[in-house]
């Protein structure tokens, strides 16, 4: 660990929570650079103004399993590839960055190559598949980047448990330039905070985010905004928009109806490359009593011939 990185320890959670509400952590980075899977800039930026509250991810099953099943992955990475590691319990932050932090998941200790930085993923397959050239997404190596920032370390390597029992291993060298790079957008974002100058939104992503952020309305209170001519436009777009899902959802539901009449009662059927899955899940109490049905599901291959 270099002496340039300040690390401190965090032990309630609500001090780790305050912790990570002040800085750009490793693991949303990637957002800065519109390569995260799951949070754009605009939610970002509202999240650390203080505008949206963090999510809650307690009850998420993809963070409880990713979670639980953790410690087992790291600890069969480290037999495999006869690594001593050890589980971070520490929160970093950056020298000369001020709101650049992260917490890792484990150090590599005892290495030949030194001290490196061990992060812990699980994938579906499908999900996988969808890799370029098998190699993860960008925002993968923008986290490693991003931890070998704060530890001054000279690689890392990602551990990805794909489908429950197919592990791979991708390790990446410390990249100067990216690092200079991933440095200058945190500093820009919190300057950004400091001015009052949010990102503007992509809304086709950012619904959620802006429901949230306008989420209550003032009694009474009404426009006229007869001079906008783009509100027009967008009412236009919106009612075309329900006319459009009205109808590709009776095109669907039809679609959908012909196909069972034609699998009748097969749980699994193949066509070429499309597979229908139609397997019964079973009927009971959920927030309510719920009926049972058929998991209905369309799947074609990628690579087939369109």
């Amino acid at each position: 660990m270099t002496d340039a990185v300040e690390i401190f320890t965090a032990t309630p959670d609500e001090a780790w929570r305050a912790l990570r509400a002040k800085h750009v952590g490793g693991s949303e980075v990637a957002a800065l650079f519109g390569e995260h899977p799951h949070l754009t800039k605009f939610e970002l930026w509202h999240r650390k103004a203080g505008l949206l509250p963090e999510p809650d991810l307690s009850d998420n099953d993809r963070v409880f399993w990713g979670s639980t099943l953790e410690p087992a992955i790291a600890m069969g990475v480290a037999k495999r590839q006869g690594w001593s590691i050890r589980k971070v319990r520490r929160y970093l932050k950056h020298p000369t960055i001020e709101g650049f932090g992260g917490s890792l998941d484990y150090e590599i200790v005892s290495h030949d190559r030194g001290a490196g930085v061990l992060e812990i993923k699980t994938a579906d397959w499908l999900v996988v598949r969808s890799w370029e050239d098998g190699e993860p997404p960008l925002s993968y190596e923008l986290q490693v980047q991003s931890y070998l920032a704060l530890t001054g370390r000279a690689w890392g390597t990602i551990a990805v448990l794909v489908g429950g029992n197919d592990l791979r291993l991708f390790t990446y060298e410390r990249r100067p330039k990216t690092i200079a790079l991933i440095e200058a957008a945190v500093a820009e974002f919190w300057q950004s905070i400091r001015d009052n100058k949010p990102p503007r939104p992509d809304f086709a992503v950012d619904g959620d985010a802006i429901a949230q952020l306008y989420a209550t309305a003032v009694p009474g209170k009404t426009l006229d905004l007869t001079g906008d001519n783009r509100l027009p436009e967008l009412i236009a777009a919106y009612r075309a928009g329900g006319e459009m899902e009205k109808r590709g959802k009776t095109a669907k539901d039809a679609a959908k109806a012909e196909i069972l009449e034609k699998i009748g009662d097969a749980e699994f059927v193949t066509c070429g490359p499309h597979k229908v899955s139609a397997k019964m899940i079973a009927g009971g109490p959920v927030s309510y009593e719920r009926q049972p049905y058929r998991d209905f599901r369309v799947h074609t291959k990628k690579d087939a011939a369109a």
